[in-house]
This record gives C-alpha cells, sequence and structure tokens, in this order.
C-alpha cells in the first residue's frame, strides 16, 4: 500500500510518516506520509492552477472519466473492501455493500446525470417590461475545494463529496480522517489511474495545523467537512475570515418513531440493523427508540432476542455481523454513555461491556431501557452500538420527544398508517424522514443528505448538493433595437398614468375595478403614437392578458 501524498498526480514522499492501525486486532495496516505546510500549500496551488483547464474541459470528457473511475472501482472492488474492513473495523460485508457497492452506483448517477446537471434552466419573466429578454440560470464552478472527510465511512463519503465537486466542475484537496488515511490515498489513486487531469484531485493526510491552513487559505473557494459539532464549528470560525463557502455534516441524534399498529417483526428488525449496522457508528444511526406504551414490552422483548444473535468479532470472517469501534476514544465516550445512564436508573437488557478476550476496540451491542432525555444516551450523538427505548402514550408525545434534541439529521416512522406517517413526517424536524425503513437514503444518490439545527448546514447528494457546489448565476439576453429602456432617464411624463391603471390591471382584488382599468388603458393606448418610448411596453400587454 503506497502511503505518499498525492499531489498533481505525484506521489510525494515526506520525512514524517504516521502508521494506520487495524481496529480489530491493534496491528498496523500501513504507513502514511505526513503533509507539512508546505505540501499543504502545494497541493491548494495545483488544485488552482488546473481549475481553469477542468472548468472548461467538455462534458462528454468527464464523463469519460467518472466512467473509467467506475470501472476501474469495480476492477479493484475486492481491494477496496479488504483496506476499509481493516483500516475502519466494519465487517467485509459491510465494507463492500455499503461502501464499494454504493460507490459504484455513484460514479454512475453522477456520470450519467452530468449534463442533465449542469443544463442551463430557462428563467420565466413575470414582468411585462421584461417579457422581450430571454434569461437563464448557469451553474459554475467556485474552485478548489477542500474536502475533509471522515473516518466512519472512509471511501464513500469521500467519493460521495468528491463526486458532487467535480461533477460542479471544482477542482480538490483531499484530507481524509487521521484514523482512515490509507483508504483516503487509495480513492486518490483510483482517480489518477483513470486519467483524472494533474492537480484536480489532491490527496494530502496532514495533521490539524496544516489543514487549518488550508481552511484559511483564500485560495481555497469551498469546503466540505464531515465530522464533529465542535471541529464544525472552528471549521466556520476558520473560515469566516474569507467568507469561504461552506457545507457541514456534524452529525445527529436520530429518533425512531413505533406506533402501536407497527409491523413489529419489521421494526425490531429495522431498529437491531440501523442501531448496530457499522457498529453504530452512523450519522444517520437509530440512536432513539421511542414505542407506543401498547407495545413497548413485546417490542424490546424482540429488540433484546435479535441482539443477542448479532456475532461481534474480527470482521473479515465471513460470520461477523459486526466488529470493533473505529477508535479507542470514540469506544471511551460511547462506555461513558453507558455508565452514566446505568448510573441514573436506566436498566441494561443487553450488554454493555467490552469483549475482553478480543485484542481491539470490541463493545457488546448494548440496548437501554429505562431511559430519560436527562441522560447523555438521548441528548448527546453516542456514535456507537447502543440502542436506548423509551415509551410514548401518544402521538403528539411521540413528535414531541423526537424533536426535543439538538440534533436533526433523520427521523424514521415505523407504522402501517399511511395517514398517521404523514402526519408525523410533516411534524418531526429533521432534514430527512423515512417511513418503516432507516437510514438507506444516504446512499441514494438522487437523494439529499443533511439537516438542521446542530445537525449543519447545507446538504450533499444528488441536484440539491450540486447547488452547494456552484455560483448559480443569472444570465440576461435584450437584442431589442432600441436606443433607451422605458424606465431610463429621461422619465417619460405619458408612463405615470399607465403605471396606475396598470396597477389595477395586474393586481386589484376586484374584477370589475380590472375591467374598468382595462377600458381606460386601452383609451389612453389609442392616444399614443407608434414610436413612443412606451410602445414596447404597450406591446408586452396582451401577452401578460393571456398568462
Amino acid at each position: 500500500m503506497d502511503g505518499r501524498l498525492i499531489i498533481k498526480n505525484k506521489r510525494i514522499e515526506t520525512s514524517e510518516k504516521k502508521v494506520s492501525l487495524n481496529p480489530a486486532t491493534l496491528e498496523p495496516v500501513g504507513e502514511v506520509c505526513l503533509a507539512s505546510s508546505k505540501e499543504c500549500r502545494e497541493a491548494v496551488q495545483a488544485s488552482k492552477e488546473a481549475f481553469p483547464a477542468w472548468k472548461g474541459l467538455s462534458l462528454r470528457s468527464k464523463q469519460e472519466i467518472f466512467f473509467e473511475v467506475k470501472k476501474i472501482l469495480f476492477k479493484r472492488r475486492d481491494e477496496v473492501a479488504q483496506l476499509i474492513t481493516v483500516e475502519k473495523g466494519s465487517p467485509l460485508l459491510e465494507s463492500y455493500s455499503v461502501e464499494v457497492f454504493s460507490s459504484l452506483g455513484a460514479l454512475d448517477y453522477y456520470a450519467r446525470n452530468l449534463k442533465k446537471l449542469l443544463n442551463l434552466k430557462p428563467v420565466k419573466h413575470s414582468v411585462p417590461l421584461f417579457f422581450h429578454k430571454k434569461s437563464s440560470f448557469r451553474y459554475e464552478p467556485l474552485g478548489p475545494t477542500l474536502i475533509i472527510s471522515p473516518w466512519n465511512f472512509p471511501f464513500l463519503i469521500a467519493l460521495y463529496d468528491v463526486m458532487s465537486a467535480l461533477t460542479a466542475g471544482n477542482t480538490i484537496i483531499l484530507r481524509p480522517s487521521s484514523s482512515t488515511p490509507i483508504t483516503g490515498l487509495l480513492l486518490g489513486e483510483i482517480f489518477t489511474e483513470a486519467g483524472l487531469p494533474a492537480g484536480v484531485l489532491n490527496v494530502v493526510n496532514c495533521k490539524i495545523p496544516p489543514a487549518e491552513e488550508m481552511i484559511t487559505n483564500p485560495d481555497v473557494q469551498t469546503i466540505m467537512f464531515t465530522g464533529s459539532v465542535s471541529t464544525g464549528k472552528r471549521i466556520m470560525e476558520l473560515g469566516s475570515k474569507n467568507l469561504t463557502n461552506i457545507t457541514l455534516e456534524l452529525g445527529g441524534k436520530d429518533p425512531m418513531v413505533v406506533c402501536k399498529d407497527a409491523d413489529l417483526e419489521r421494526a425490531a428488525r429495522g431498529a437491531v440493523w440501523a442501531g448496530f449496522m457499522n457498529c453504530g457508528q452512523s450519522c444517520g444511526a437509530v440512536e432513539r427508540i421511542y414505542v407506543a406504551q401498547e407495545i413497548a414490552d413485546e417490542f424490546t422483548e424482540r429488540v433484546v432476542d435479535l441482539t443477542k444473535t448479532i456475532k461481534v468479532g474480527n470482521p473479515l470472517e465471513s460470520d461477523v455481523d459486526m466488529g470493533p469501534m473505529a477508535t479507542l476514544s470514540q469506544l471511551e465516550i460511547v462506555e461513558e454513555h453507558i455508565r452514566e445512564a446505568k448510573d441514573m436508573g436506566a436498566q441494561i437488557l443487553w450488554g454493555g461491556q467490552r469483549i475482553k478476550n478480543l485484542p481491539g476496540y470490541f463493545l457488546q451491542p448494548t440496548v437501554l431501557t429505562g431511559i430519560d432525555h436527562s441522560m447523555k444516551i438521548m441528548r448527546e450523538e453516542t456514535f456507537g452500538p447502543t440502542l436506548p427505548i423509551m415509551t410514548f402514550s401518544d402521538p403528539e408525545e411521540a413528535v414531541a420527544l423526537a424533536n426535543a434534541s439538538s440534533f436533526g439529521l433523520t427521523a424514521s416512522v415505523w407504522t402501517r398508517n399511511k395517514k398517521m406517517a404523514s402526519w408525523m413526517a410533516d411534524r418531526i424536524e429533521v432534514g430527512t424522514v423515512t417511513v418503516n425503513d432507516h437510514m438507506f437514503s444516504f446512499v441514494e444518490p438522487a437523494a439529499i443528505w443533511g439537516g438542521i439545527k446542530q445537525t449543519g448546514k447545507g446538504r450533499s447528494h444528488g441536484l440539491f448538493g450540486f447547488m452547494e457546489l456552484v455560483n448559480v448565476k443569472l444570465v440576461s439576453f435584450d437584442f431589442l433595437k432600441k436606443k433607451t429602456q422605458l424606465w431610463w432617464f429621461p422619465y417619460n411624463k405619458g408612463l405615470f398614468p399607465i403605471l396606475k391603471m396598470s396597477a389595477t390591471l395586474f393586481h386589484h382584488s376586484r374584477i370589475r375595478e380590472k375591467w374598468k382599468a382595462l377600458f381606460s388603458l386601452s383609451s389612453y393606448l389609442k392616444r399614443i403614437s407608434e414610436g413612443s418610448p412606451l410602445t414596447n411596453f404597450i406591446k408586452s400587454l396582451p401577452r401578460f392578458l393571456r398568462k
């Protein structure tokens, strides 16, 4: 595994190194070079220099590169899945299905929709004075984009952000998570192999000070960050120096609401998967469950039974369902949340302990009851394999509990009643609500990802993610052969009565007054000769009335 930086498609050796550890075995995965301030500046400069050519490259050429990336990823799919598993700790099946398979889908989406996303959008003018103008919205790239990617889905999230930025026409400096640096370099290697022009995607692993220097570099036009709230706020603070365009995805505390008419088996299985997949280290994982009192005992019992069947172990083994936590620091946060909840009266129905006969950061999947919102496990992002369960008495209480959070990423509602599902979806304050499923929307390229409150700002994926990365420019053409516009100096005295009558015609609430204004306006216009500065306005009136 080549651990050197990628700048201008060249591998760069540095003197400072970092060893990446396998969280399951605590053995070295490999060694990577760390960029100093100098290499980080070179990466930003390379991105800046490559921007004009990438911006101007034909859509067909870009599309061919994207399809080539997809082809290479497919060819190297086993290698990529294996690396994700040993460097991050997810079971091999999850690495393949969630990260590799979904990345192939994302590449296909952006390659096929490149032209559609970038097409001009015509503007239909509503003001009669402007009917003769031909206007459109154009989407133009902003320039060098700094992507700071996380460790929980080190390939998939980075690829989504890279593809969004490249589709918009931007160039990129990718700073992978320090916990999964090799995976980030492999992503860059695949794009380089696919023929991406030099400097368009640069990958630099580095410590925090050089990363912060890149954030404040005036040549960086956009920052895309996925990570913690505290780091996101720091990036906002630093980015404000240059008013840099910033998109932040800062996590969630996602609620699952199980109504009394829910399919209990489906809901229980959904809860266990969405709570423990990727060891619970997903921004959109189920972190709070609210279940109707009438079915709470039966639902909880089924959740515990299913949790007991989860096999935890070395993620390279084919029958393992859950691997280790990715980092020791995150494991300790989860343990703190469980310990505090227990001290405050929560009951641990299953799990809650480290697995001590395994060398890595292994924690049992944990189900808790006797929970309330005074506990960290219901307020702060736990980001680990825990399912705290509370009950509710009626739908209004369920919505109030779901909204009682500083986060607002996703939520799920589990019910057979379409009307109830829609009622709750309208009232839960998040970026995405799914019914009878949870968290699938992240791997749907045409959907959105992002939320409100402390979850961050902006969206990623699809059309709305693309819009975060472009300058939306209005371009308007006016080729009528005239020397002046009606509203230019000198003001025409005859315009005032026309404006008064037109205001009544277009905006009065009563039909009778509109007809009176139309009659008065028609009489007045007969007295205006051809060639008057008012002619264009007069000619536009019938078109407006037809609307």
